[in-house]
């Protein structure tokens, strides 16, 4: 069995007369003793409360993972959950490595597949029942064992049976006439690129695809995190991950842009001293220190390696991309901040702002059809609202002002929706001229087409 997933459980044992530790308490040790052990590897950290009040504490460690989430309950229940592909066999072993060094650090007893039970139920020391786990994702059965995702063989194994299986797809796709190949990018949005496949280290040609195929030393080359170390490697790889998908190219807007931007110079620096033979993307490393401001001796050495550089810039994000939300997709620039939330997406720059809000709709008696639910959403356009047909796709939008914020923006609300999906989308902008790119917008947003992405993070 091919495994690409940890779904870890046990238990914080009692201590006798004295009490567990409440979650918040043994969530917020953790976070300092992985902050400490973990320095070069952790990015971001968030403690959170999950459905049924369940504290969670979500760790990030690499820009092309997911989080790696660990809950505590108040009765003593402790889960460790993680995906491994799309980044590669040494993510996982370095997971399997933390989440067992937790477990000694703290005494969790793990729970193994014959006391979990097809329930998920564990039984404390003293035979107490300690609550149900949360349900296990769909797909391949995850490593139950810490110890078990820890070991490299196995890693190997399964991340490269992922990889092949991806290839080999991605290639039947390519033969059939579609169009780029998502394999391991970040779930939500599509890359514009001319390229066989995109993935989180850059496009992949038809012929790198094919000989990949057959040549998993070839194929590798986009695995993020391929050895059992932090290298230099694994830094510069780090670095080109965020530069590929997470870097807007231009003055940052916001702290998070500045967090990614200083992430990347900062990875860059660091790998630079431990292996400088490494293929390092000079002119856009220079490119980033000089929107920093940056003026040291090593963005001084940067400069003179870009000046002999002749690739070709790198980022998915210097031209248009398609998020994708709830079953709608939307062409955007590359360059546009966003903020996702369950219920919403909301993207702009330079005075431009979009967010789109998305549901599926029924009836008693099946999918509702777009004219009622135009009917139910759109009244409040007023009679002399626009409307726009695309096949089965209906819309209705107005286009007029807000002043609520002091500063008059010119406003388009609108709402489009097929049989048994709709979507709201709102569009705000500063400069009066920009109305026909408004309404161009509200146009252009459609259900999704199917796509080609492969296999994001699972």
């Amino acid at each position: 069995m091919t495994h690409l997933a940890l779904h870890a459980t046990g238990i914080v044992p009692k201590r006798r007369l004295i009490p567990r530790q409440p979650p918040d308490r043994l969530l917020a040790e953790i976070e300092t003793w992985i902050r400490a052990e973990y320095p070069d590897a952790v990015r971001t950290t968030e403690t959170r409360t999950a459905d049924g009040g369940v504290r969670e504490l979500a760790l990030g460690f690499h820009p092309a993972a997911a989080d790696v989430v660990i809950a505590a309950g108040d009765d003593g229940a402790f889960t460790v959950r993680a995906a491994f592909a799309p980044v590669g066999p040494g993510y996982q072993t370095f997971v399997g490595r933390l989440a067992q060094r937790i477990g000694t650090e703290h005494g969790i007893v793990w729970t193994t597949d014959a006391e979990a039970g097809p329930a998920g139920r564990a039984d404390d020391a003293d035979g107490d029942t300690i609550g149900e786990t949360a349900p296990l994702a769909a797909g391949p059965d995850p490593f139950r064992d810490p110890s078990r995702a820890a070991e490299r063989p196995a890693a190997e194994h399964g991340y490269l049976a992922w990889l092949g299986s991806g290839l080999i797809a991605a290639r039947e796709i390519r033969r059939r006439g579609a169009a780029t190949v998502h394999l391991g990018t970040p779930a939500g949005v599509e890359y514009t690129v001319d390229a066989a496949l995109a993935t989180s280290l850059g496009p992949r040609d038809d012929a790198w695809l094919q000989a990949a195929v057959g040549d998993s030393r070839l194929a590798v080359d986009v695995t993020p995190w391929w050895a059992d170390a932090i290298d230099a490697r694994n830094l510069l790889n780090r670095a080109l991950c965020l530069m590929w998908t997470e870097v807007r190219w231009r003055a940052p807007a916001t702290d998070a842009e500045r967090r990614v931007n200083d992430e990347v110079l900062r990875l860059l620096g660091r790998a630079f001293p431990l292996d400088p033979s490494l293929a390092y993307p000079w002119r856009d490393w220079l490119e980033l220190a000089r929107v920093r401001g940056s003026d040291d001796a090593m963005t001084r050495q940067v400069e003179a390696r870009a000046e002999r550089s002749s690739t070709a810039p790198i980022g998915y994000r210097r031209h248009p991309v398609t998020i994708l939300h709830e079953g709608w997709e939307l062409e955007v620039p590359g360059s546009f901040s966003e903020e996702r939330t369950a219920d919403e997406w909301t993207g702009g720059e330079s005075g431009r702002t979009i967010t789109i809000a998305a549901t599926e709709t029924g009836t008693a008696t099946g999918p509702m059809s777009p004219q009622a639910f135009l009917a139910q959403v759109a009244t409040s356009l007023g009679p002399e609202a626009l409307a726009h047909e695309d096949g089965e796709l209906l819309g209705r939008a107005r286009l007029t002002s807000d002043a609520s914020s002091g500063v008059e923006v010119g406003l388009l609300e609108g709402y489009s929706a097929v049989r048994g999906r709709g979507a709201a989308i709102r569009i705000t902008f500063d400069d009066s001229a920009d109305w026909r790119w408004a309404l161009d917008t509200w146009r252009a947003l459609a259900p999704t087409r199917g796509g080609t992405p492969l296999a994001r993070a699972s």
